[in-house]
């Protein structure tokens, strides 16, 4: 039987995050081989299947377990405030790197940008000073996610109406000029994601435990790995990148690659 500090863990959330964040990590993988390092390989994560069916599966599994996980968080306004720094400071080395060995690898907008900001926008509907009851704080937020996330099926139409700016960068709408960007991920439609991540966690998780209190052991062993890679998974999202590159640049300095 599971003991008390099983039980009450939220399990599932981290596995579930940690799943999605290994499959984003293969997904950086292959495509820091293919283009990146121009090798012949991996061609279909350019196959249609790949980008609209899988990647996005990934992206939303852990967009919405980040959410539902910022619902139980009491303390989103510095964690938000972190998530900015460390995103700032990732898009900060990328344009370094970039300029430095002449590749187009610019971060400016990804997922750690997303998620500052969902964080931070959710502290703010959530703080005590708006002071929402819980009725009318769920309704903004289901009325926010399905709004942002039909706003993002319009933004091809949107970047051929409007001119677009790097301050309209992260909502999705680009300007003409700019950059090769990697591991880009705009606000439409992705923050509606999120937003309904802390609405399902609002309204599945009210009292912050897991919803399989009585899960066996032995599957409890078995998602250990996930659940140690989800509840890190800022560290390892900062750092992947970084290690992936210097690891695969090593190689193809000793000729393997």
């Amino acid at each position: 039987m599971p003991n008390q500090l099983t039980k009450n863990r939220v399990f599932e959330l981290d596995a579930l995050r940690g799943l999605a964040l290994f499959m984003m990590f293969l997904h950086h993988f292959i495509f820091d081989l293919r283009y990146i390092f121009g090798l012949d390989v991996f061609a279909w994560q350019e196959s249609w299947w790949f980008i609209n069916l899988l990647r996005p599966l990934f992206l939303n599994v852990f967009l919405v377990v980040s959410g539902i996980s910022s619902s139980f968080s009491r303390s989103n306004t510095r964690r938000g405030l972190r998530l900015l720094g460390v995103s700032v400071g990732i898009t900060i080395i990328s344009i370094v790197l970039s300029r430095l060995s002449g590749s187009d690898y610019y971060v400016l907008f990804n997922v750690l940008h997303l998620l500052a900001l969902g964080t931070l926008l959710y502290a703010g509907l959530d703080s005590p000073r708006l002071h929402l009851k819980e009725p009318v704080l769920q309704a903004v937020l289901l009325f926010s996610s399905i709004v942002i996330i039909y706003l993002g099926g319009l933004v091809t139409d949107l970047n051929q109406l409007f001119a677009g700016h790097y301050l309209t960068l992260p909502l999705g709408i680009l300007p003409d000029t700019r950059p090769g960007m990697a591991d880009y991920l705009p606000l439409l439609p992705w923050l509606g994601f999120f937003l309904a991540g802390t609405l399902i966690g609002r309204i599945v998780y009210p009292a912050r435990t897991t919803a399989f209190p009585q899960a066996p052991e032995a599957l409890l062993k078995s998602t250990r790995p996930l659940e140690f890679l989800g509840r890190n998974s800022l560290v390892f999202y900062a750092l992947h990148q970084p290690v992936l590159i210097g690891l695969l640049s090593a190689l193809r300095a000793l000729g393997w690659l």
